[in-house]
């Protein structure tokens, strides 16, 4: 599985892509972002703290003429604000998102939900998949007065890209959690 079939899933799955504005957080080099505008998105603005990263994501919306979609900003995800007031009420707010899972540095994956929990209508977001941080999230997500509407599971290639990866490619088991507002 791939970026693309996440995305498959939230466009053909929910209708959670075509025509909505999708923030993609931690965007890396755009691989969620520019499959979510061949899914029609409203509008994607990629954001991720890695200025090498958005180098190459901007490249490749260049390369792929999709400039007029998709607005790569260079901030850390908690500098990141936007605000629904003034956006159109029929348009809604889809986050993606792949947060660094805490491996490196414990919670580091709450300070994206957090951001998301703001100003999105639906989260889609990635994570380890095992009991314990299935646990977490149910908790933290419920505490935040969000749910979780669907999971699947999802095997996750990743390549060398950080300093402290030590393989050339490892495969990661994650789920991919999908997250709306619980009803008032």
């Amino acid at each position: 599985m791939s970026a693309t079939d996440i995305i498959y899933f939230a466009g053909f799955e929910f209708n959670d892509i075509g025509n909505n504005l999708i923030i993609d957080l931690g965007s890396g080099t755009g691989r969620l972002s520019i499959a979510s505008a061949y899914l029609r998105a409203n509008q994607v603005i990629g954001i991720d703290f890695d200025w090498s990263a958005i180098k190459i994501f901007k490249q490749n919306i260049k390369d792929l003429g999709l400039n007029h979609l998709i607005n790569p900003i260079c901030t850390n995800v908690s500098n990141f604000e936007i605000s629904k007031k003034n956006l159109p009420d029929s348009l809604k707010i889809t986050t993606i998102m792949n947060p660094p899972f805490g491996v490196q540095k414990r919670t580091a994956d709450r300070a994206f939900l957090l951001k998301a929990f703001n100003f999105s209508d639906t989260i889609y977001t990635i994570h380890l998949r095992n009991e314990k941080v299935h646990d977490f999230l149910s908790k933290f997500i419920n505490k935040n007065g969000w749910k979780i509407n669907y999971t699947f599971p999802f095997n996750m290639k990743l390549e060398n890209t950080f300093p402290f990866h030590s393989q050339k490619k490892k495969d990661i088991n994650v789920k991919i959690y999908r997250i709306t507002k619980k009803e008032k």
